[in-house]
C-alpha cells in the first residue's frame, strides 16, 4: 500500500539527524541553516508584512531550536525586516551550530537582547506599542519536565500580548513532541512550522489544539527517510487508491453479506445505525442478528432491505446458527448488544468458530474486558478488528483511563500485543495499530462526530468493508478516513451543533465521491501541508 506522511518521535527525529551526518555527511550547521531558511521563507509567504508593519520577535532557548531561531533571525535581517531576537542564554549556553549561528548575529550587529529575568520582558511590553510578530524557539520537540521559572513566565507573556501572529517552530514551546501533553502552559501559535517530518504531539490532544496551522518543511533528508518508520498521517492520495472498481456484472452475492450481532432492549438504535452505515459501504447483503427480548422492536426499526435473525443460544436453532455462521463474509460485534452473562457464551463461540474478519465494538469488547477473553482473540487465525474508545481501551488493556489519554500510541500498542488484532482508538485524533506494529493517525478534529452512534456508524462501516474481501488493516484505515469525510460533509451541511449519527450516514455517499477527487483538498490536509 502506498504510504502516507511519515511522523516521528522526538527520538526518531534526532536519530535521522544523526544517520543524515554519518552516513550522508549531511551535518548539523546545514540541516539548521536549510530549516532556518524554510521558516524565514514559509513565515514570510504566510504573513508577508511582518517586520514592516510589524516587529518580529525571536525567542531562542537553548539547543537546536535556539539555532533554528538565530538562522530564522539572520534571514530577516538580512531581508531587510525589523528583528530583534530575546535570547533566555548566554553565550556560553549555546555550543556547536547553535553557537556558530549566535555569533554570526553578534557580528552583524543584531539587535541581542539577553533576558535574565521575566521582569526584562515585561518592561519591554509595557514600552513598547508593538504590533510585533512573535516567533517561538524557545523549547523543541523534546521537552519532558514541566515549564518553570522564566520559561513558564515568558510563555505567560507571549501569551497575554497583543500579538499580529506566533509563529512555532517545529512546535509550540510547552507541548511534548511525543504525546501532545501540554507541560504546565505552553505557547498559543497561529502557525506551526515543523522541520523535517511532522512529530506525535503536532496531532495528539490537548497540544493539538495549541499549533495553529502546521506547515511541514523539506530540510533535505534523504529521501529513503520518508520511507521508513512506524507512524504515518492518513492523507486522501493514498485512501483513494484503496477503492478499487466494482464488477459491473457483478450481484448481490459479490459483494458480500455482513452479520452484525447487537441490540437489546431500550438499545437497539446503535445496531441498526451501524447496519445502515454498512448498506452504505457497498455491502452486497447485511443481516442482523439480536436477543430474542429485543428482535421484534429491532425489526421495526431497520431498513427493509436488511435481513434479521433472531439469537438462539441452545436447542435445534442454535445448531442451525452455528453451522451458518461460514455463509457470512464479515462480522460485527456489539453495538447495544448489552453485558448479559449469554453474551460471554456468544463471543466465544464467534471468536473460536467463525473463520473470516470479525470487528469488535461496543459491549463486545466491554465483554473481552469483563471476561478476560484475551486468548480467544490470540488464537483466531482469522482477522480481528478492536474499535475502542478510551473508556473501553482502559478497561480492555487494565490501565487507568487517564493513562490511555496521556500516551495514547502506547496504550494502542499495548492493546495490540494483548490481543493480537488491529486496533482503532477513537478520538479527535484516532489512532490504528497494525499486528505489523505499524501505527497511523487520523487527524480530523471534528466536535460534532462527538455524539451518540458515530462508533456504531464506524464498526459497521469497517465491517462493509470488510465484507467485501478487503485486507482487514486496509479496510480499517479507509473505513475511518471515510467516517472523517461523511463526518466533515455532515458539519457542513447540519453543523457542528447539529449533527447527528444518521447525517454522518447520509453523507457516506459524498464521501466516496469526493476521495476520488484528488484534485480537491480535504479540511485536514488544508491545515497540514508539506512543503
Amino acid at each position: 500500500m502506498m504510504t502516507s506522511m511519515r511522523i516521528c518521535s522526538s527520538t526518531e527525529m534526532r536519530e535521522i539527524d544523526l544517520i543524515a551526518e554519518r552516513d550522508y555527511g549531511i551535518e548539523a550547521n546545514l540541516l539548521m541553516e536549510n530549516a532556518g531558511r524554510a521558516a524565514a521563507q514559509t513565515l514570510l509567504e504566510r504573513y508577508p508584512n511582518a517586520g514592516r508593519h510589524t516587529e518580529i520577535l525571536i525567542f531562542a532557548g537553548k539547543g537546536n531550536n535556539a539555532g533554528d531561531a538565530f538562522v530564522v533571525a539572520r534571514r530577516l535581517i538580512c531581508l531587510e525586516r525589523r528583528v530583534r531576537v530575546f535570547h533566555l542564554h548566554n553565550e556560553s549556553g549555546y555550543k556547536g551550530a547553535t553557537l556558530a549561528n549566535f555569533e554570526i548575529l553578534k557580528r552583524m550587529k543584531a539587535k541581542l537582547v539577553l533576558l535574565e529575568t521575566s521582569s526584562d520582558l515585561q518592561e519591554f511590553f509595557r514600552s513598547s506599542a508593538g504590533p510585533f510578530t512573535i516567533v517561538d524557539g524557545i523549547l523543541g520537540t523534546g521537552l519532558k519536565a514541566q515549564l518553570n521559572g522564566i520559561f513558564y513566565d515568558i510563555v505567560e507573556m507571549i501569551n497575554a500580548v497583543n500579538a499580529s501572529e506566533v509563529i512555532a517552530l517545529d512546535i509550540p514551546t510547552g507541548v511534548s513532541g511525543d504525546t501532545g501533553a501540554i507541560h504546565g502552559t505552553s505557547i498559543l501559535a497561529n502557525l506551526t512550522i515543523s522541520f523535517g517530518f511532522p512529530k506525535l504531539g503536532h496531532f495528539l490532544p490537548p497540544g493539538a489544539a495549541r499549533r495553529g496551522e502546521l506547515i511541514n518543511v523539506d530540510i533535505s533528508l534523504p529521501p529513503r527517510f520518508k520511507r521508513e518508520g512506524d507512524k504515518f498521517l492518513l492523507l486522501k492520495n493514498p485512501m483513494s487508491a484503496l477503492i478499487k472498481e466494482r464488477d459491473r456484472y457483478g450481484h448481490k452475492n459479490s459483494f458480500g453479506h455482513t452479520l452484525l450481532v447487537g441490540g437489546s432492549p431500550g438499545r437497539i438504535g446503535a445496531i441498526t445505525m451501524a447496519a445502515r452505515a454498512c448498506h452504505k459501504m457497498g455491502t452486497g447483503l447485511v443481516t442482523v442478528a439480536s436477543w430474542q427480548d429485543s428482535f421484534e422492536a429491532l425489526m421495526t426499526k431497520l431498513p427493509d432491505e436488511t435481513m434479521g435473525v433472531p439469537l438462539h443460544l441452545e436447542g435445534p436453532e442454535y445448531e442451525v446458527y452455528k453451522e451458518n455462521l461460514a455463509s457470512y463474509s464479515s462480522i460485527v460485534v456489539g453495538p447495544g448488544l448489552g453485558l448479559r452473562p449469554q453474551g460471554k457464551q456468544l463471543l466465544e463461540e464467534i471468536l473460536s468458530i467463525y473463520p473470516g474478519p470479525v470487528v469488535l465494538d461496543a459491549d463486545a469488547l466491554n465483554l473481552v474486558a469483563e471476561y478476560r477473553l484475551y486468548e480467544h482473540l490470540v488464537k483466531r487465525r482469522a482477522p480481528t478488528v478492536l474499535t475502542p474508545h478510551p473508556g473501553e481501551m482502559s478497561r480492555l488493556i487494565d490501565v487507568p483511563k487517564e493513562d490511555v489519554q496521556q500516551d495514547p500510541t502506547q496504550a494502542v500498542r499495548k492493546a495490540v500485543a494483548l490481543t493480537h488484532a488491529t486496533v482503532l482508538l477513537k478520538g479527535a485524533a484516532t489512532l490504528i495499530g497494525s499486528t505489523e506494529d505499524m501505527l497511523y493517525l487520523n487527524h480530523y478534529p471534528n466536535d460534532g462526530m462527538a455524539t451518540a452512534g458515530s462508533g456504531d456508524v464506524l464498526a459497521g462501516m469497517i465491517g462493509g468493508l470488510l465484507g467485501q474481501k478487503m485486507d482487514p488493516f486496509q479496510a480499517t484505515l479507509l473505513g475511518v478516513y471515510l467516517h472523517s469525510l461523511a463526518g466533515d460533509f455532515a458539519a457542513k451541511n447540519q453543523g457542528h451543533r447539529s449533527m447527528t449519527a444518521p447525517d454522518i450516514i447520509e453523507n457516506i455517499g459524498n464521501a466516496f465521491k469526493d476521495i476520488k477527487n484528488t484534485e480537491h483538498t480535504t479540511p485536514m490536509e488544508g491545515r497540514v501541508r508539506l512543503l
